[in-house]
């Protein structure tokens, strides 16, 4: 069951319990059995410490998978975001992003609060990229002879909003020159990188070394039950440390029994999230064969599907509401938009009952 949202207040449904099948997230599916397995044999350190062998083993493996120095195990990617901008001091200065991003629009201008920074944005293709001469441009803009000064670029691979597109190697190295052309760091928002690799047929790192620092999730595609990991020089990640104690970010007791089920997501659910794209891809035709749901096939790239309902005549909102009367749970983005996310925990036979929900309540 369903309580009714207004309007006017939240652009959600909002429900009681967890939704039957909930195609909103991956972070709401349960870890694997193999996670609490390992979870239950861990004798934990006091990780803020250092002390905590298994907290360490995940971080040096992220690190090494990722081509950095360092690495540090953070409750979530968000942490991660905060900590890169405080840590490379952008006060004052113009943040580069792409105009859809998630840092921006769902992190509720965090780096302006918590770092003093004046987000840039430059609206992307379809796929999230930014042109790098708009980059360029925004770059050297000048106006009143004054050129505000750029602390950061930053990147989203893969990009939520536009439908779990990807970016390629070759762009973030091209992005990446550019920016340390000018003297400027490159960030990496990799969430859902691990899918971009797989989308790709890459290796994670094809990704990520090119950034100067970069945080990746373990709880999306890999569906772990916390944490992102931050990545970047030593140094770099030796000043997120102290930043990190002073915001409390740090101190997760017991963090070695989410660090082994962790370590279980990164060596074990990897392979899977093809499976993962299989079933979006199959979603999202089977959507397309509905009437008045439109959607773009090319960016259906990695395990998210974005969707209009303009064709409907009703809202992204209303058709929410009319889907979770059958269980069926789906993330309003736009007034006309919605998204769904597949992951470990949604097999096929989920995806045939989603479709028959959605063609049950457009008929």
């Amino acid at each position: 069951m369903t309580v009714a949202s207004a309007a006017d207040r939240r652009q959600q449904v909002v429900w009681k319990g967890p939704p039957r099948l909930d195609l909103r997230y991956e972070v709401t599916h349960r870890p694997t059995q193999s996670m609490w397995e390992a979870m239950m044999k861990v004798t934990p350190g006091m990780a803020s410490s250092g002390e905590d062998p298994i907290v360490r083993e995940l971080e040096d493996y992220v690190a090494e998978l990722t081509g950095k120095e360092a690495a540090m195990y953070l409750p979530t990617t968000t942490n991660g975001t905060v900590l890169a901008c405080m840590a490379r001091d952008v006060r004052g200065k113009q943040v580069i992003m792409e105009a859809r991003c998630h840092i921006y629009w769902v992190e509720r201008l965090h780096i302006s609060h918590l770092a003093g920074a004046a987000p840039k944005l430059i609206r992307g293709d379809k796929y999230g990229a930014m042109d790098l001469q708009a980059i360029e441009d925004a770059i050297n803009e000048t106006a009143y002879g004054y050129t505000p000064p750029t602390g950061m670029i930053c990147l989203e691979n893969t990009h939520n909003v536009y439908g779990g597109t990807v970016l390629t190697p070759a762009y973030t190295e091209a992005v990446a020159k550019l920016a340390h052309d000018h003297g400027i760091d490159l960030f990496l928002d990799g969430a859902r990188v691990f899918n971009s690799a797989v989308a790709l047929d890459v290796p994670v790192r094809a990704l990520t070394a090119p950034a100067d620092h970069l945080v990746l999730s373990l709880n999306k595609g890999l569906g772990a039950p916390l944490g992102g990991v931050l990545c970047g020089s030593r140094e770099f990640v030796d000043e997120a440390k102290v930043l990190a104690k002073r915001m409390g970010m740090i101190a997760i007791h017991k963090a070695g029994l989410f660090a082994a089920a962790g370590m279980v997501a990164l060596k074990t659910m990897y392979a899977g999230l093809a499976d993962d794209h299989r079933r979006a891809r199959r979603l999202a035709e089977g959507l397309s064969e509905i009437d008045g749901l439109s959607l773009d096939l090319e960016t259906v790239q990695t395990n998210l599907v974005r969707v209009s309902t303009a064709g409907t005549g009703i809202s992204a909102l209303e058709l929410a509401h009319r889907v979770a009367e059958h269980g069926l749970a789906i993330h309003v983005m736009e007034p006309d938009v919605f998204k769904m996310a597949l992951c470990y925990d949604v097999d096929d036979a989920q995806v045939d009952e989603a479709l028959a929900i959605f063609a049950k309540v457009l008929a």
